[in-house]
């Protein structure tokens, strides 16, 4: 892995308060939200206004679950529950940002959505770790256990812009999460298209085609990209910036979760191995067939030369 090409934040120590934390992610929204990354997000569906809107009930909703474990004077936030958080916080950003949108109440069920087979929501929770156990519980202590689990020796601690930016990367995961749900579950109700599409997603013919790409996307990244990235020890963040949103790639050590990929992903990580290995056995084998082509013509063919240099030398002197 070529350190130099990650995501560098600063080491110093400098404990964030919660409320100054979510101010600043509200002031982000005052920020671009354009997608500037070269994948696509369930938010690009959205008009500029709406996804402003579906971002604020994002924040809002993750910093009253954080509110609630301070109340509860909760430590640490562990894998296990890390999950049912999520699959909670997608569907309650889901039915605020609905409610919101058209006035009335819309239930989303929370055991359906974890039951999911949705690539898409599959990984994020395959990701809850670091989705959500990594920046609560780092936001509680910057030393936390995970934290250090996950980030030393490139991080010692938890510093302020890189919970920043943790919090960011949910709170984007969380609004793909639950425009891709209402894509699905909704894709045939005209007033969704025409109250919260982008203009050229008004056609059910170009929302399928998205859908289709994004679902190709998410295939990918749960069988290929993200077994890469686990064996490389990466992890891509998605962080919102002054003119809108990028993708930064982090050093990042879960091995419990490299050892709890399925078959499918294991054969990436197999096949990664096996290539590094003929590559290298391919340099080995290029170096020694380097090194026998010079010592051929520095010897062999140097001596021949040399020979018959030295029988043109002594029939000059006939």
């Amino acid at each position: 892995m070529n350190s130099s090409s990650l995501e560098k934040f600063s080491d110093k120590n400098t404990p964030l308060e919660p409320e100054k934390l979510f101010i600043r992610l509200y002031t982000r929204l005052n920020l671009s939200l354009d997608n500037n990354t070269n994948l696509l997000l369930g938010t690009d569906l959205l008009r500029y206004e709406v996804k402003q809107n579906l971002f604020k009930h994002a924040i809002s909703t993750v910093e009253v679950c954080f509110l609630d474990m301070l109340q509860k004077k909760q430590q640490v936030v562990s894998v296990a529950q890390s999950r049912l958080i999520l699959a909670d916080l997608i569907v309650r950003v889901g039915e605020v940002f609905l409610n919101s949108q058209y006035g009335i109440k819309i239930k989303l069920d929370a055991s359906k959505l974890h039951r999911s087979s949705n690539t898409y929501l599959q990984t994020l929770y395959d990701d809850a770790d670091i989705l959500v156990a990594l920046p609560f519980s780092s936001l509680l202590n910057n030393k936390s256990q995970i934290f250090r689990s996950i980030f030393t020796p490139v991080y010692e601690i938890a510093s302020v812009a890189l919970i920043e930016s943790l919090f960011e990367n949910l709170i984007i995961a969380l609004a793909s999460g639950v425009i891709i749900i209402i894509s699905t579950e909704f894709s045939l109700v005209p007033n969704i298209r025409q109250n919260l599409y982008k203009s050229n997603f008004l056609s059910i013919r170009n929302i399928e085609q998205f859908k289709n790409k994004l679902a190709w996307q998410n295939r990918l990244k749960q069988y290929v990209i993200r077994p890469k990235n686990l064996y490389n020890s990466e992890y891509s963040l998605f962080v919102i910036r002054t003119d809108g949103i990028y993708s930064r790639s982090i050093y990042a050590n879960r091995m419990n979760e490299l050892l709890e990929l399925n078959s499918v992903a294991l054969f990436v990580v197999n096949y990664i191995e096996l290539q590094d290995f003929i590559v290298a056995r391919s340099n080995g084998t290029l170096l020694l067939v380097g090194k026998g082509t010079q010592y051929f013509f520095t010897s062999v063919v140097g001596r021949a030369i040399g020979l018959i240099w030295k029988g043109v030398l002594e029939g000059l002197k006939k």
